[in-house]
């Protein structure tokens, strides 16, 4: 009995995950990234030094400190609330302004790209 309830939550659990789409960065928020960070977080010069271009944003986010709130992680895998990157998107950081930043200070990402980015932060933040 023991063994049928095992199977059954590992047959219920893949199921889930198949189901909400496991997030990956290479797939789901790179694109994100390079298409309405990339302007001012690639090229040459970087703001901030915080390079988001493609196959370089990974490395400079995951589990590396925030330069304004060095207590928080930048993206802390399963922890979007303590992750500096979550607040700068959601506009609600207590240093510096939201990003992006376009001509109104108050611009977000939309709301399915922020739900994205959300997922892959909550699932771990997988490469």
């Amino acid at each position: 009995m023991r063994t049928l309830v095992c199977v059954f939550m590992v047959i219920f659990f893949a199921a889930f995950v198949t189901s909400q789409g496991l997030r990956s960065y290479k797939a789901d928020v790179e694109p994100i990234f390079v298409k309405e960070c990339g302007d001012c977080h690639g090229g040459q010069r970087p703001k901030k030094g915080l390079d988001l271009s493609a196959d370089k944003g990974y490395a400079n986010l995951v589990g590396k400190k925030s330069a304004q709130v060095p207590e928080l992680l930048l993206v802390a895998p399963g922890d979007p609330d303590n992750s500096y990157l979550w607040h700068k998107l959601q506009h609600t950081a207590k240093e510096g302004k939201g990003m992006p930043r376009g001509i109104f200070s108050s611009k977000k990402l939309p709301e399915k790209e922020l739900q994205v980015i959300r997922e892959w932060i909550e699932q771990g933040a997988q490469p």
